[in-house]
Formats: C-alpha cells, sequence, structure tokens
C-alpha cells in the first residue's frame, strides 16, 4: 500500500509540474512587449515620413550588411534628434526608430518618459532593466527581457535616448492565424471616433485604395491620428459603412478567406457587397497580431 500511495504521489506531482510549465511558457509569450511608436513615428511607417514631418537630415548612410540609416533633426538647434533604420530586406519602411537629445523634459511620446529623466524615476515607470552593459563615456545601455526597446542612460544617470526595433521575426517567428480578429472586434474597432483605437488594428504601412485614388499615412502616425491630414482614416469609414450594414452570416454579401502565395505570409481577406459598394479589407500578421493592411472600396456599376 505505501508503495502504491507513493506512485500515486508522485504522479500528481508530475501533472501538477507539467502544469506548471505550460502555465511558464504561457506566460512568457503573453509577456512579450512590442511597443511599436516612438515620439509619435511607428515602426512600419514609409520611409519618407520623417522627412515629411521633422526639420530636415543631417545625415544618411548604409551599413555593411545592407541596412541603411538616416539622421534626422526634431529640435533646430540639434538638442534632440532621431534616427531611423530600413533593414536590407526592406528599405522603404522604418525597421527601427532611436530618439536621442540633450534636452531636458522633451517628450519622447514613449511610456511617459522624458529626456533627462532620472535613472531612479525611470525604474519607477518600466521596472529593473534585465541587463545593463557599458557604453564606456556614453553612460549605459539599459534592455529589457521580451522587449523590442532599450534606453540610453547618461554618465549623469540620466535618460539620453530611447530606441525601438522591429523583432516581430524574431518574437514571432511563425504566423499565428489563431489571432486574425472576429468580425465583431475589429468592426468595433474602425467605428470608434477615437482613431488612436482605429489605428489599433491598421498598419502603418495601409494602403486604401478608392477609385483612381490611393491614399496612405504621409505623416508621423501622431499626426495623423490627430488630424487625419491623408484622409486614411476618412477612408476607413466609408468602408466601414459598408460591412456594418452586412449580415456577416449572409454568404451572398460577406465573405472570408485566406489569401496564399508563394513567399508570402498567408493573408485573411475579408470581402462584402452592400447595394452598389464593395468592399475588401486585407489582414496582414504584424507586430504578433492580424493589422489591416489593405483596403478597396469600389463603386460596383
Amino acid at each position: 500500500m505505501l508503495t502504491i500511495t507513493l506512485l500515486i504521489d508522485k504522479q500528481m506531482v508530475l501533472r501538477i509540474v507539467g502544469l506548471f510549465l505550460c502555465v511558464l511558457i504561457s506566460c512568457e509569450g503573453w509577456s512579450q512587449e512590442i511597443v511599436t511608436t516612438l515620439n509619435g513615428f511607428s515602426l512600419g511607417q514609409f520611409r519618407e515620413i520623417p522627412s515629411n514631418s521633422l526639420r530636415g537630415v543631417l545625415k544618411k548612410d548604409r551599413f555593411e550588411d545592407g541596412f541603411e540609416y538616416e539622421i534626422h533633426l526634431v529640435e533646430p538647434d540639434t538638442s534632440v534628434y532621431m534616427i531611423f533604420e530600413f533593414a536590407s530586406h526592406d528599405l522603404v519602411t522604418i525597421w527601427s526608430a532611436q530618439l536621442t537629445g540633450k534636452k531636458e523634459g522633451f517628450p519622447c511620446g514613449f511610456k511617459d518618459l522624458t529626456l533627462g529623466m532620472s535613472a531612479k524615476n525611470i525604474k519607477k515607470h518600466l521596472g529593473v532593466p534585465s541587463e545593463i552593459e557599458s557604453a564606456g563615456e556614453y553612460g549605459e545601455k539599459w534592455s529589457y527581457e521580451n522587449t523590442n526597446y532599450s534606453l540610453e542612460i547618461t554618465p549623469m544617470k540620466t535618460l539620453g535616448g530611447i530606441k525601438i526595433i522591429d523583432m516581430s521575426n524574431d518574437f514571432y517567428p511563425n504566423v499565428l492565424t489563431e489571432r486574425i480578429p472576429p468580425p465583431k472586434v475589429w468592426m468595433n474597432l474602425i467605428s470608434s471616433e477615437d482613431r488612436k483605437a482605429v489605428a489599433s488594428v491598421v498598419s502603418p504601412g495601409i494602403e486604401v485604395y478608392q477609385g483612381d485614388s490611393l491614399y496612405f499615412f504621409r505623416n508621423s502616425m501622431k499626426e495623423e491620428i490627430e488630424s487625419d491630414p491623408s484622409g486614411v482614416f476618412t477612408r476607413i469609414k466609408e468602408a466601414y459603412k459598408v460591412v456594418s450594414g452586412i449580415d456577416v452570416s449572409d454568404t451572398l454579401s460577406y465573405e472570408e478567406n485566406v489569401r496564399l502565395a508563394l513567399g508570402v505570409d498567408p493573408l485573411h481577406v475579408v470581402k462584402a457587397r452592400l447595394d452598389d459598394r464593395y468592399v475588401e479589407l486585407v489582414f496582414k500578421f504584424m507586430f504578433g497580431k492580424y493589422l489591416i493592411w489593405e483596403i478597396r472600396i469600389v463603386d460596383v456599376d
């Protein structure tokens, strides 16, 4: 009897350990954080956007690995500037963004941090860094595990800069089709009067086709959310008017399918038709979730 009891206890322990490991693995996946915006600019936006929104290019060059970079003035006195990098496999969109400067109190557009903030206050906002690397005479580099950002800490122990990198492929090497948002979720978001909420389900590089016109974000994401200068959010509202008037269970007016192409991740496609208007929305897996990457609005004869 004693032996049997011990075997049962061992099995129970193994089950508990197994369950605990599963929870740890799940929590690790949930704890990964990709921050996509810095000082109003988003990873994945088109390369020309910093030139449209900032004060001019200080320098640009190419690395040996094919990556390219541009340094843009944020403040005319060079007290704040940004560095944008473009990956060799995609030189037309922003792969990384870095804000650096000495203008104390300058809002970084990142987790309420400001340039010149003390290391003590930074830890209150972000917690203790996972790794601290020496940068010699320039201070330190702070990194946080399972995130895509790092901080520059000056020798005076203040915030000197922030860098974000598109680490989507590292965090999500495989497309997670289970993250395709159901109609109720994305429809609710694109119907919002809050453009920030709409932007949460829209790719920074979205293209909207209507008639002979093409709409895309031409300015920083901050400017687009504030005033919609490129008209993208206006077109999204037009697309919503079509899909909102449809019964998604009616296969004659609403359809969802997967678009497959060699060398391209699977795209989720929504097609809807209401009276004399047809709308197609294409979702792409980006930053660990599916975002609206392309919209077509067609007036049917």
